[in-house]
């Protein structure tokens, strides 16, 4: 971190020679204006830097379910307002259609297995019906033995009397045998009538059957068409959570297969930094414990998380312990792959207090070019003067730096107009 800064300053004071060369000499120099700010003091500790690495908080690849021609993408507005696909950079909600194939060849099959379960509710509709009739059909039987019955019993009643009439010769032969013939008629006609109604019941066992039968082809062609339907859903590539898509791998038009992948999605609003330490800095380790990191693609702005994970081995190769650090980036700042870098406190080790300057304040030494400088202000016969200090920048606080030597908590550094001073030149403090 510290080479770091140094490349920094290097820039920065290479900028200010540039411009410094372009102002022409002159023999009686005005007032120069600069602004300025009071040397502060900030707590310091003795700490280790790392180098994080910022991953997502999680990280999905999306792949085809089914095979077939990217028939449409999702559609977004760019900065125009004109729609345009969707593409890397743009934000989803759970359960967006990123993507979907041709749906006709399975759409057919879902329409097959359609039509069989309309023909099988249409069967069991007839069967139902053939249920009723012989329902019915049972229920006449049924009366019809009963009257058969009644008219058995009056026959053979009738019989019984006409027979002992007979045997005293009180009627006559053809009466006796009238009387017979009506009681075995009557008894042909319940047998009759008793095998009619076991018919009936018979025809409704066979229309349960049937109705069981049809039952079970329902089941198994809504079984078919939910299977059918499985593919069609499939067809669709829909976002499992709300994230920013990081790359899009297909095409509309493009032909893909099963296992194509289509999608990378990450969830952005919470990153991961992660960095090794060797196994003497396991002990400053703590799970929950806040650390704040920095990064060059943000400067100025530091991120604040709490240790989420330590790793319980060292890599093989490193021989380093990954620790990962959970951030909130509900303003999605951080992005993955950016390089962060944070402080680590070693144990046992009471804070210091260590003058800090803005970064804006450092400027190249006049005698060394290697070295770093800065100028404060002296006060002298009622004027402003520029005087060049000597420093060694130490570390960095956000867009300050701590510097060792030099300079005095409460003095007056110039932070503005700097790099155009040289040592003893008369200035003007502006606000």
């Amino acid at each position: 971190m510290k080479n770091r800064t140094m490349l920094k300053l290097a820039a920065l004071l290479s900028l200010s020679v540039l411009a410094g060369c372009s102002t022409g000499q002159m023999k009686e120099k005005p007032a120069k204006p600069v602004k300025v700010k009071a040397v502060e003091l900030r707590s310091s500790v003795n700490s280790v830097r790392y180098s994080a690495s910022i991953r997502p908080n999680s990280q999905v690849d999306l792949s085809f379910k089914v095979g077939g021609y990217v028939d449409h993408l999702a559609q977004v507005r760019d900065a125009a307002g004109q729609p345009r696909s969707i593409q890397a950079g743009d934000i989803v909600l759970k359960g967006t259609v990123l993507a979907r194939v041709w749906q006709s060849d399975y759409l057919a099959q879902v329409n097959q297995a359609n039509a069989q379960v309309t023909e099988a509710r249409t069967g069991l509709d007839t069967n139902h019906a053939q249920l009723a009739e012989a329902r019915s059909a049972v229920e006449t039987a049924r009366a019809q033995v009963a009257e058969a019955e009644a008219n058995n019993v009056r026959a053979t009643r009738d019989f019984e009397r006409a027979k002992n009439l007979y045997e005293t010769q009180s009627i006559t032969r053809p009466e006796y045998d009238a009387n017979r013939a009506q009681s075995e008629a009557a008894e042909a006609r319940l047998k009759a009538a008793r095998g009619q109604l076991e018919q009936a019941q018979a025809k409704v066992g066979t229309a349960n059957s049937q109705i069981g039968v049809a039952q079970a082809r329902i089941r198994s062609a809504q079984a078919q068409t939910a299977q059918a339907a499985i593919p069609l859903q499939d067809t669709l590539l829909k976002a499992p959570l709300s994230a920013v898509v990081l790359e899009r791998k297909v095409e509309l038009g493009a032909l893909v297969a099963g296992g194509t992948p289509g999608f990378v999605l990450a969830d952005l609003t919470t990153v991961k930094a992660t960095f090794g330490v060797p196994d003497l800095a396991l002990p400053s380790m703590k799970l929950g414990a806040t650390l704040s990191v920095v990064t060059d693609g943000v400067p100025g702005t530091e991120f604040t998380g709490h240790i989420s994970r330590i790793s319980p081995s060292a890599d093989q190769n490193s021989r380093v312990f990954e620790i990962e650090v959970t951030i909130p980036n509900p303003q999605g700042s951080l992005k993955p792959g950016m390089i962060a870098s944070l402080s680590v406190s070693e144990g046992g080790r009471a804070p210091v207090e260590v003058p800090v300057v803005p970064l804006t304040a450092i400027t190249r030494s006049k005698e060394n070019p290697q070295a770093y400088a800065v100028f404060v202000v002296e006060q002298r016969d009622g004027k402003q003067f520029a005087r060049q200090r000597s420093i060694e920048p130490g570390e960095t606080f956000a867009n300050s730096i701590a510097v060792n030597g030099g300079v005095k908590p409460g003095e007056q550094v110039i932070t503005t107009g700097a790099t155009q001073l040289a040592d003893g030149d008369l200035i003007q403090v502006i606000p």
